[in-house]
């Protein structure tokens, strides 16, 4: 059997472009005609005398029902604990074993479920809650709207190359736009500028200077572990500068006066510990907030 993988060229996101995990799942299929994956299980195991011992899927399957009908019996329904991830492993149910989430939550109404270590039935980006910030949170399109893009701890010409592919590369050619034409109808618009934060140049930095030219490219090459020194020398940058919408703040946060007296910091002394130069540190803080000319508010966002 041949199996292709042929991505939509309708799809506004991906435009027809496939992801490395889905475009070459063919790849990925055990074969002994092409010797692809041949490590792969082909029947399941169980834990037998110390060891894993191969056995049939149906006894398999026999002893998964069994152990789980010891459980409700037990403690009950609500006594049963599932521990998975959405995608690329255990599966959840909505990604990639669609499958196991009909079985957990249609067929057997698990309770008591934690996907990605997280005790709800949601993707995960870790840490984002804990800043207030919900998963999932930027439209694609938002990528070829913005004025500028800060992308810290991230690879997305590696680890989101359609994303990357389709939606900044156009921002930061100066094509994208009819989505900003939308706005200023026969204008024409200036391409989007990117900073990448990462102490090593990689091949996005390279890749993003191809396309919006290196006056369109900001690498701060940090000292390892100084990002908290940049980014309180741009948040005091910021609001010394007054690029801030105070009723925003004042509606949307609680102790941003305190906020700002704990974690000031000169350009000077974060220049110094992260290794770059003041200006550069000043440049960052311009391309982020700096109001654009007539006044509006520059929009940036953050990978």
């Amino acid at each position: 059997m041949h199996l292709v993988i042929r991505p939509d060229k309708a799809c506004v996101v991906n435009s027809g472009l496939g992801s490395v995990r889905g475009a070459r799942l063919g790849e990925l299929s055990y074969s002994t005609t092409t010797g692809s994956q041949l490590q792969r299980l082909t029947n399941p195991q169980v834990w037998r005398g110390g060891t894993l011992q191969p056995t049939s899927r149906h006894a398999a399957i026999s002893l998964v029902a069994e152990v789980t009908q010891r459980f409700v019996a037990l403690m009950g329904e609500d006594g049963l604990i599932v521990s998975c991830c959405d995608h690329g492993g255990a599966g959840g149910g909505y990604e990639n074993t669609w499958a196991t989430g009909k079985l957990y939550f249609q067929s057997m109404k698990v309770r008591n479920i934690r996907i990605h270590t997280r005790s709800a039935y949601n993707s995960a980006a870790h840490g984002s809650r804990d800043m207030g910030v919900g998963e999932l949170n930027n439209c694609d399109e938002g990528a070829q709207l913005v004025d500028t893009i800060m992308v810290v701890g991230a690879n997305p010409l590696e680890t989101q190359t359609n994303y990357f592919l389709n939606h900044w590369v156009p921002n930061l050619r100066g094509t994208s736009l009819e989505l900003k034409r939308r706005e200023v109808p026969n204008k024409a618009h200036a391409p989007g500028r990117i900073i990448i934060v990462d102490p090593r140049r990689t091949t996005r930095v390279s890749a993003c200077e191809a396309e919006a030219g290196k006056e369109g490219v900001l690498h701060l090459a940090i000292n390892s572990g100084t990002d908290l020194a940049l980014f309180n020398a741009l948040f005091t940058e910021i609001v010394d500068k007054g690029w801030i919408d105070r009723a925003f703040i004042a509606a949307s946060t609680t102790g941003f006066d305190e906020a700002v007296r704990a974690n000031r910091m000169s350009i000077e002394d974060a220049a110094r510990i992260t290794a770059l130069k003041p200006e550069d540190i000043r440049k960052a803080a311009a391309w982020i907030a700096e109001p654009k000319q007539g006044g509006s508010r520059r929009r940036t966002m953050f990978a």
